[in-house]
């Protein structure tokens, strides 16, 4: 049994290797805000479904891609919302 879970552990953690930290969700969802203009919508609170929903379905490049556009072209060109390729 104990191998079992080892093995188990050892597959998430490696399937989960290439998802984003939730600092960089946040930092990459404040930085879309603002290229927006919506940083001044919601509150911090409001944005914990999405900083889960970048967790689950975002890759560390996309989010780093996010952080760091500096205009709506560079955020639309970071494919940060794209659906999963299979």
């Amino acid at each position: 049994m104990k191998r079992f879970l080892l093995v188990v552990v050892a597959i998430v953690g490696a399937g989960a290797c290439d998802k984003p930290s939730t600092e960089d969700c946040r930092l990459a969802i404040a930085n879309m805000q603002l290229q927006l203009g919506t940083e001044a919508v919601g509150k911090n609170s409001d944005i914990e479904g999405e900083v889960r929903r970048c967790k689950g379905g975002s890759t560390r490049e996309a989010v780093a891609c996010a952080i760091k556009a500096s205009s709506l072209a560079e955020l639309k060109a970071c494919d940060f919302r794209a659906a999963k390729k299979k």
